[in-house]
């Protein structure tokens, strides 16, 4: 049995938290890795938590050295890490990503659970739409796939889209029903 001898103490917050209003401030978020690129001595991480995602920077400096970039750069998408970084306010919006004015400037980074280096399906795929995967050349997912991969294709923002539409009715029939008596 795996079990920690210790219970770490930091405060999580979550990706849809990093503002302007946190500029400076030192944070913990433990999120999914989407995407990683390395580039020369730094790499650019983008972090995701359900629908939001904020922009990680690995650069070598104080608080990194060359392995830890190379270490950042070869983490499997999917893996869920716990990046230590600082809140930084960016010059220029960042456009792919929900958290557009600020970045997390990475001090420290753990590997809390590490998917497996091929998944079944990427969630890039598996959000196009069949019909214009197939005129641009590009790997769509079909239903199987999906079906049988469910937990990866739950992740999907079409998915979450759907079940936060789902939950939204569900919760206005509910108050509709309680206000009159039922």
């Amino acid at each position: 049995m795996i079990q920690s001898q210790e219970k770490p103490d930091r405060v999580l917050v979550r990706v849809r938290d990093l503002t302007i209003q946190k500029a400076d401030e030192v944070v913990w978020v433990r999120a999914r890795v989407h995407t990683s690129r390395a580039k020369g001595k730094q790499c650019f991480l983008v972090l995701r938590q359900q629908q939001f995602n904020v922009q990680a920077l690995v650069a070598v400096g104080d608080h990194a050295s060359k392995q830890m970039v190379k270490f950042a750069a070869n983490i499997n998408k999917e893996s869920i890490v716990d990046v230590e970084g600082v809140v930084r306010k960016v010059n220029q919006k960042i456009g792919s990503c929900t958290q557009q004015d600020v970045e997390l400037h990475v001090q420290k980074i753990y590997v809390i659970s590490l998917a497996e280096p091929r998944l079944p399906l990427q969630l890039d795929d598996a959000v196009r739409p069949e019909a214009e995967g197939e005129e641009e050349g590009r790997a769509t997912v079909n239903q199987d796939t999906r079906l049988d991969n469910r937990v990866i294709d739950l992740r999907t923002s079409t998915s979450q889209a759907v079940f936060r539409l789902q939950s939204g009715i569900c919760h206005l029939f509910r108050e509709t029903l309680i206000n009159k008596g039922f």
